[in-house]
């Protein structure tokens, strides 16, 4: 019980730092959390601004996604 305790406070607290109306937030099951968290990390990893502001954002690619992949 302790330990699914634990996991429950580490998944409300991940569901405090995704970035949605607060109003959004309480409403999340579980499992909404865990695949919106994994959704941000992937684009986060994945992708990184364009040249200019408002740009698309890009794929990664060469040096930085080795780096990602090895430190994964």
């Amino acid at each position: 019980k302790a330990r699914r305790d634990q996991i429950n406070a580490q998944i409300r607290a991940l569901r405090d730092l995704l970035p949605l109306p607060e109003g959004e937030r309480p409403r999340l099951s579980y499992l909404h959390v865990m695949a919106l968290a994994c959704i941000y990390t992937r684009k986060g990893a994945c992708l990184r601004p364009g040249p200019t502001r408002g740009a698309p954002m890009e794929l990664l690619g060469g040096p930085e996604l080795a780096d990602l992949v090895a430190s994964l």
